[in-house]
């Protein structure tokens, strides 16, 4: 097994910053009010990290303080673990800035090893994120090499040695047992702390460090969980800077569909109905429902609904956060493709054009037509859900269009007239019904043919012997 190991030094910062190209100066503090994590911005006015909040309010009072959410981070993990389910199914996170991928089985697919790693990095990018990377054939090795920011690649246990032991041993869990510390006996690499005898690292710093330098150097096993892919797709995403329009906030959109995007591509599913919720500073959450006619898991199809939807709704201003959740899955077919290359198709789907126009106009602007059992024609549909099917006994030969109101017809001769004498075809075929609610038609039905051989669709009112055009066929 070869093991990658992405760290991400940034996280706590990374989950208030998704646009790095429009971020005021952030600061992270930890429990006591001091300074743990910095971006570039906040870095250029020279606060450093281990700085007390107040030394860095005397540099400048613009830096934004955010206090440290370890909650926030973990999901940002998990987010990243759901991207890289692409390369392979076998992904640890450990806590509390780093995923762990399995490349080995996956380099013949990919050609060489490089050319998946790069991969990888270029979807880390997407994310928004720099990672300092490890490869190692022991995860806890990759762990440890990659917090030190070596970029090592280790291909064999053999050549795992020249790279562990010069790291140092702060990444080493151990227990002062005799309140000494390793580098108050000159030990300050694994190395060196590796050519101890193991009798006295116990004795000193519990069995735990044995237990890690062994699964470190693949002398003994080194299992970590498996990341799961949770049932249904949760997560939030925080802007860089408070946004009061559409515009302002549809780069976090965009991000936020992506993610999802690929949770649904691991999962072989489409999304057919999903909730965005959009947060301001008062956390006054404002929700909004879609449902697709069709399941997709296409994020720019998904963004253009969202955009679509809100530029219709009145939203809350100083927006600060964006969630977005899946309600219903639907399994989805992957499309074929040829083998002949062929231009990118352009054009939407019928489902997608139907879900665009309800995004902009609204569900209820938007319907479908089912027949409905009622034997006078004006009344035997009903709006339906668009893509909804009913079942419906079949029908006798009718037209597809049919006159708002029918059309009164002149007759010579009891043959009725339109631009010229019509043809009988078909018929009669008597329609009696209504009476329940006194709209009651009593109607012989005949199919006929205009003098330009146009097939139409009439009718003689039993009641006052009238003829009528109800419907068009051609």
């Amino acid at each position: 097994m070869l093991w990658l190991c992405l760290n991400f030094p940034d996280l706590p910062i990374n989950i208030f910053s998704i646009d790095r190209t429009i971020e005021n100066p952030i600061a992270i503090i930890g429990p006591s009010n001091t300074i743990i994590a910095i971006n570039k911005k906040c870095q250029s006015l020279g606060i450093k990290n281990g700085m007390s909040l107040s030394a860095a309010y005397a540099i400048s009072n613009l830096i934004e303080v955010k206090h440290r959410n370890k909650h926030k981070e973990a999901k940002k993990l998990e987010e990243i673990a759901i991207s890289l389910f692409q390369y392979s199914s076998q992904i640890s996170i450990s806590l509390p800035s780093s995923v762990l991928i399995e490349i080995g089985a996956s380099i013949a697919l990919f050609r060489s090893t490089q050319h998946l790693i790069d991969q990888i990095k270029k979807t880390i990018i997407k994310l928004g994120l720099d990672a300092q990377t490890a490869v190692s054939p022991t995860p806890t090795a990759a762990i440890w090499l990659a917090l030190q920011k070596t970029n090592a690649e280790v291909l064999t246990l053999d050549d795992l040695p020249q790279y562990i032991n010069p790291l140092s041993i702060s990444n080493i869990e151990y227990k002062n047992i005799s309140n000494i510390e390793p580098s108050d006996v000159g030990i300050k690499t694994i190395g060196q702390l590796a050519c101890v005898p193991r009798s006295a690292v116990t004795q000193r710093w519990g069995s735990g460090v044995l237990d890690q330098l062994d699964r470190a150097f693949g002398r003994k096993p080194d299992p970590h969980p498996i990341f799961i892919l949770p049932h249904r797709f949760n997560t939030e995403i925080s802007l860089n800077l408070p946004a009061s329009s559409v515009t302002e906030i549809l780069f976090g959109i965009n991000r936020i569909m992506q993610i999802m995007a690929n949770y649904l591509q691991v999962k072989q599913r489409g999304v057919i109905e999903f909730e965005l919720s959009i947060t301001n500073e008062e956390n006054f959450s404002h929700n909004f429902n879609f449902k697709l006619s069709v399941p997709s898991r296409d994020p720019k199809h998904l963004t253009s609904l969202a955009q679509e939807r809100l530029n219709r709704e009145t939203i809350p201003s100083r927006i600060e956060s964006i969630q977005l959740k899946s309600i219903k899955e639907l399994t989805l077919t992957p499309s074929s493709h040829s083998l002949i290359p062929q231009s990118e198709r352009t054009a939407l789907s019928g489902g997608q054009l139907i879900d665009q126009l309800q995004a902009r106009l609204g569900e209820k602007s938007v319907y479908g037509v089912t027949v409905y059992a009622d034997h006078r024609p004006e009344k035997s549909w009903r709006a339906t859900i668009p893509g909804e099917k009913h079942y419906h006994a079949p029908l006798n030969h009718r037209p597809s269009w049919l006159l708002r109101t029918p059309k009164a017809l002149i007759s010579i001769s009891d043959i009725p007239q339109l631009r010229g004498p019509l043809t009988i075809i078909n018929g009669p075929e008597r329609i009696e019904t209504g009476w329940w609610d006194e709209k009651d038609v009593k109607r012989d039905y005949f199919l006929a043919l205009t003098q330009d051989r146009s097939q139409i669709w009439i009718y003689k009112d039993v009641k006052n012997q009238k003829w009528f055009l109800h419907g068009i066929f051609s």
